[in-house]
């Protein structure tokens, strides 16, 4: 977003002129719903006004349903909807689609907590499944995923280790593991996905906040790029009234 020279002489107030450059970058597609805003210390720099002039702005936009504001991470685009929030998650059809992609088409923000991140030796069962040589060095990151603080799956993450060199394990707080290996031109392409029904034992219920021996949903993943190259050999959990597998099957 370029922030467009304030009028200072103008009669227009300074926050209903920010107001409008950020409601013409929202409508404009700039930030999709569920896509964060810069922050406030970015924002009061490229307009150079006030913090109180800006927070004016951004409030009107809120109560017009532009943005919203997640306690402690910031100011998005949309507004909250609870029924969204509430509604089990799901791919549609024949799609390929991340948790932080789920999650952002129902306007709500993704983050993680970090479980474990290390690079250790391929088990023989798991070279073959990631076409790599067995002792070869994986990167094994396990998440509990949230979506606007609510715990909604337990991610684990198999992926060979020279397709993420020097990662940063912080970048999959916030970020996303699919959007991080596309931009080191690993763009996903087609998945294998197996779908079980299992009990949660006590760490998952724990991590889920569900009661143990609650129904879940344990779906497996082989994921392969556009260039037919398997880069993740994914694990993933969640509460049996939180997800939904949907499939389209022809005769």
């Amino acid at each position: 977003m370029v922030a467009e020279a304030l009028d200072r002489g103008s009669d227009t107030a300074l926050w209903r002129q920010v107001a409008g450059v950020l409601e013409q970058a929202i409508t404009a597609g700039e930030f999709p719903v569920g896509e964060r805003l810069p922050s406030e210390a970015e924002l009061t720099a490229r307009f150079g006004v006030s913090r109180v002039t800006l927070r004016q702005a951004l409030r009107a936009l809120a109560d017009r349903g532009l943005i919203r504001s997640v306690a402690g991470k910031g100011w998005f685009a949309g507004p909250y909807d609870d029924s969204l929030a509430n509604r089990p998650l799901y791919e549609p059809p024949g799609v390929l689609q991340s948790f932080s992609e789920m999650a952002r088409t129902r306007g709500l923000f993704p983050d993680s907590v970090l479980l474990h991140c290390a690079v250790r030796p391929a088990t023989w069962e798991e070279s073959t499944e990631l076409a790599v040589a067995p002792g070869a060095p994986l990167l094994s990151l396990r998440r509990l995923r949230r979506m606007d603080g609510l715990p909604m799956a337990i991610d684990h993450s198999l992926i060979p280790a020279a397709f993420l060199p020097d990662v940063d394990p912080q970048e999959f707080v916030t970020g996303s593991l699919h959007e991080g290996l596309r931009r080191r031109g690993y763009a996903p392409g087609r998945a294998q996905y197996e779908v079980q029904a299992i009990n949660a034992d006590s760490e998952q219920a724990r991590l889920l906040d569900v009661e143990p021996g609650t129904a879940l949903l344990s779906a497996c993943e082989l994921l392969d790029d556009t260039q037919g190259r398997r880069i993740e050999k994914g694990h993933i959990i969640y509460p049996g009234d939180r997800y939904r597998f949907r499939a389209e099957l022809l005769p």
